[in-house]
């Protein structure tokens, strides 16, 4: 409606334009169904505008899977862009001396469309990996144990915010929440033994620990060790991994800082 503070009809296609690279903005990378359920904008039309600012440079595409995420280039205009290639390229390094250590493989997750990402992995170099290729693969917010890492080391407001995401998206990890309810005690439980855990929940003979990747104050992500369910119980897994998995989250955490100066 045109009235004297807004002389001009909206331009409809800028501001789905916008609506598209705010929601980036809090899912990372994206596919184009999950980017439409987020924003109510049709697929048809979210190919074309898509296309569009990535033409213009302001988002590329993934070739794996078709996700899309904001470019550096968006920096001259929000700051809504993660720096999650600079933290993979630092942390990768430390992940193989892990894995190269207690020989279990390890991965780094973060938060992207709304579900927790597999950015690193070492599963290929782990002589105890049935997995070769999980990079680019999600896992469950609230059934992994990278995801309770992550969920765990948020600040309320923040952790509330990534979870109203995932009620708007309204996929397996929103059901998931619905049947849990209040996540506190769940959360509690991470605090109080001071890593997460997950058993059986995401694959049936797979058991992790995790805890939570900070770049300064804030949390980017989780790094778990991954083992058979059989082969012990994450109690175990954490006396004798727990110290290891400490070490190299907090050199992670120092080299992400020299590397993106926070």
């Amino acid at each position: 409606m045109l009235d004297d503070k807004n002389p001009y009809k909206e331009v409809r296609a800028l501001t789905r334009g916008v609506d598209i690279m705010e929601a980036l903005a809090d899912l990372g990378w994206a596919r184009i169904g999950a980017l439409s359920h987020y924003t109510g904008i049709d697929r048809a039309t979210l190919y074309r505008l898509v296309q569009t600012l990535e033409n213009r440079g302001y988002v590329a595409r993934r070739k794996e899977d078709g996700a899309v995420s904001l470019t550096s280039k968006i920096l001259g205009l929000s700051d809504g862009v993660r720096h999650d290639d600079m933290i993979v390229q630092a942390l990768t390094p430390i992940l193989t001396q892990l894995t190269e250590k207690i020989l279990w493989p390890s991965d780094f997750g973060t938060l992207n469309g709304g579900q927790m990402t597999i950015s690193a992995s070492t599963h290929k170099l782990s002589p105890l990996s049935i997995h070769r290729n999980l990079i680019g693969k999600t896992r469950p917010l609230l059934r992994s144990a990278l995801g309770r890492a992550y969920l765990s080391g948020l600040r309320p407001d923040d952790r509330e915010h990534v979870l109203s995401i995932v009620r708007r998206l309204d996929g397996d990890d929103a059901k998931d929440l619905r049947s849990i309810g209040n996540i506190d005690a769940l959360l509690q439980e991470v605090h109080n033994a001071g890593f997460a855990t997950s058993v059986g929940l995401v694959e049936d003979n797979i058991s992790a620990i995790a805890m939570p990747l900070r770049r300064g104050r804030r949390v980017v992500g989780a790094i778990n060790i991954s083992f058979f369910r059989s082969a012990m119980a994450p109690a175990q897994a954490a006396r004798d991994y727990l110290e290891p998995l400490r070490t190299a989250i907090a050199n992670c955490e120092s080299v992400v800082k020299l590397q993106t100066g926070m």
